[in-house]
């Protein structure tokens, strides 16, 4: 009989729901996931369908039995969020039952790090307590665990994974005589929009073959449209797309840029090597740290510093056509065991080998 895997996350993002329905879909454990909320503000994707069993918790109040009940019998039990006061209650729920449980989560401390600290001192209690595994999504993530909460714990990097084969089924066919590079994400100070923008800026002076294309909307879009004006006519607006329109537009540039002041993981990054784009990432950012090979398949810039992000974006123009196929290859290439069965399949791994002293 599948051995019962329960899940409380923050919301159901298209990321994470296609993962966890390759996970119910693999036989090999009966999962069922509790969000905390079927949305969330500035969120824009359109919703999908879910394929594993799943609870909205901001639904009818009596949701909230059956996600404790969920919680409870569970053989095994995975928190991937819980700051409000329900993944509070759940926490405990489970922590009460005695069964074995794993935190899973991004690298913490962007905002207020000694806050953050105290923060998660307080709710994260009963992980301090114990020796119930990690799992940081990403290598960065584990480190600052491991600093944080010490040696009791078993440590595992267990990164975010996407469906890469809509991304690996285009080439790139980026317009000839230019260099485009791709900037997708929300447009807000901790994504480093304005610091490529002015580092595009100072580019466009010199280098008559750049272009900019701008997916993503946001509260810095009127900032940005005012520091690109020197260049305006270089820069193309495309707004928000949805899931099913990235690999397109993905394939119509050279080089993906993910500026990031700090981002736990950043999906965008295997997307746009998936893709065959080198991508230019920053020290700040899960992804870039674990994928990106500096001159190889990428870049990786100091994060918050405009002139290491123009340095990246400068070498990346400068590519001929023979180094930048080189470079899409390996792109490519270094998310090879990035799929999602791989994703699945690491999941599912973790499962075990967290579950084994239990079991024995």
């Amino acid at each position: 009989m599948p051995r019962k895997i329960t899940i409380l996350t923050h919301f159901p993002s298209p990321y994470q729901t296609e993962l966890f329905d390759r996970v119910a879909a693999s036989g090999q454990v009966d999962l069922r996931v509790l969000y905390v909320c079927a949305t969330v503000p500035g969120r824009q994707w359109s919703k999908r369908r879910y394929h594993h069993a799943a609870l909205e918790l901001d639904g009818p109040p009596a949701v909230i039995g059956e996600a404790a009940a969920a919680t409870r019998d569970a053989d095994f039990f995975v928190l991937n969020f819980y700051t409000c006061r329900i993944a509070q209650h759940l926490l405990a729920t489970r922590v009460k039952s005695g069964k074995p449980w794993a935190f899973w989560g991004e690298k913490p401390g962007f905002i207020h790090p000694l806050l953050g600290r105290l923060l998660r001192r307080w709710k994260l209690r009963a992980l301090h307590d114990s020796t119930h595994p990690i799992w940081g999504i990403g290598s960065w993530a584990v480190a600052a665990y491991r600093r944080e909460f010490g040696a009791g714990h078993r440590y595992l990097s267990l990164p975010y994974f996407s469906d890469l084969s809509r991304f690996l089924e285009l080439r790139p066919v980026p317009t000839s005589g230019n260099f485009n590079f791709l900037y997708s994400g929300s447009l807000i100070p901790r994504k480093g929009v304005d610091l490529l923008a002015r580092a595009f800026a100072r580019l466009a002076r010199t280098e008559p073959r750049v272009r900019l294309k701008i997916m993503g909307s946001g509260t810095c879009e009127s900032t940005l449209r005012g520091i690109l004006s020197s260049c305006a006519d270089r820069v193309e607006w495309i707004g928000f797309k949805d899931w099913h329109e990235l690999p397109a537009t993905y394939a119509a540039a050279h080089a993906l840029c993910v500026p990031s002041r700090h981002d736990g993981w950043a999906l965008v990054v295997p997307e746009g090597l998936a893709s065959g784009l080198p991508v230019i990432g920053t020290d700040r950012t899960g992804a870039a740290i674990d994928l990106i090979k500096p001159g190889e398949n990428g870049w990786i810039a100091h994060a918050g510093d405009e002139e290491s992000l123009f340095e990246s974006l400068r070498h990346a123009s400068s590519l001929d056509d023979e180094r930048w196929r080189e470079m899409s290859r390996k792109a490519r290439e270094s998310v090879a065991h990035h799929s999602l069965a791989d994703g699945a399949q690491r999941f599912l791994d973790a499962v075990d080998a967290a579950m084994a002293p239990s079991q024995s």
